[in-house]
């Protein structure tokens, strides 16, 4: 399926719908048309980006090839239910996590081609990750939906089983990141570090390993950075008394298990 021209509907206008509308409304492969239930939300859109705005589900579900559905989980469903009818030969993309493929297809007409993606917020600055699964119908469309979101951040096909491994990893990724920073900022606050000092050396440093960490494995910045008896093994002693890598362990489980559970 090429990518040209192609009209792409997207139903909700929240961190993830409006980041896609704002990255792909720059590309002429898209006709976009977004529908939310918040009018000034779409008008920003409109205004904005130049894109078509309603507040129905099925107008966008309607002129669409390819319908991205970006609504919280407990509505997904439901909005399905509304735009099912008006849906014939039109690829369903959904973002919830914990709503399955089986449960989409349900709501729909048998072979309609379904594909799930977990995204993350860093899709806001077009840096984000992404897992992209389909059923048999939805094979055909991935390198599309591939393209689409590779328009905010990197993005990789993924089993679906691991979907709710991936949603613990990197869909609440940025929020440990940003635990980690806030500990690592108040930390530096108790040893008397000016606070926005702290918080600049903590944005660069977290920052700053991100691109290191494409470039190298997570072992080696690791090694580098530690002396045998130095500073960095003290920390890391201290930490690992602390049980810091099994509470990131324990948290991952956590999430996991919390996503399997909103899918029954």
């Amino acid at each position: 399926m090429s990518v040209t021209s192609k009209k792409v509907g997207i139903i909700g206008a929240g961190k993830i719908g409006g980041s896609l509308v704002a990255r792909l409304s720059a590309s002429p492969d898209f006709d976009l048309m977004v529908s939310d239930v918040h009018e000034e939300q779409l008008k920003h859109f409109a205004e904005g980006y130049g894109v078509k705005i309603t507040q129905s589900n099925r107008e966008v579900a309607e002129a669409s090839d390819l319908l991205i559905v970006a609504v919280k989980p407990w509505d997904v469903l439901t909005v399905l239910d509304e735009v099912a009818p008006t849906i014939e030969g039109t690829a369903v993309v959904s973002v919830a996590a914990g709503v399955p493929i089986k449960a989409i297809e349900g709501r729909l007409a048998a072979g309609t081609p379904v594909l799930r993606v977990m995204p993350n917020v860093a899709a806001s600055v077009g840096l984000g990750s992404a897992v992209v699964a389909a059923n048999e119908a939805g094979q055909e469309h991935v390198p599309t939906v591939m393209e689409i979101f590779g328009h905010v951040g990197d993005v990789m096909e993924l089993p679906e089983r691991l979907f709710d491994a991936a949603t613990a990893l990197h869909g609440s990724g940025p929020a440990y990141v940003a635990l980690f920073a806030d500990a690592l900022i108040q930390a530096g606050v108790r040893e008397g570090i000016p606070r926005d000092v702290a918080r600049r050396l903590v944005n660069q440093t977290i920052g700053g390993t991100s691109v290191l960490l494409k470039e190298r494995s997570a072992h080696q910045i690791r090694d580098e950075v530690m002396t045998p008896g130095g500073t960095t093994a003290a920390a890391f002693v201290a930490m690992e008394k602390a049980g810091f890598v099994a509470a990131v362990y324990d948290g991952i489980e956590a999430a996991t298990e919390r996503a399997r559970r909103l899918a029954d």
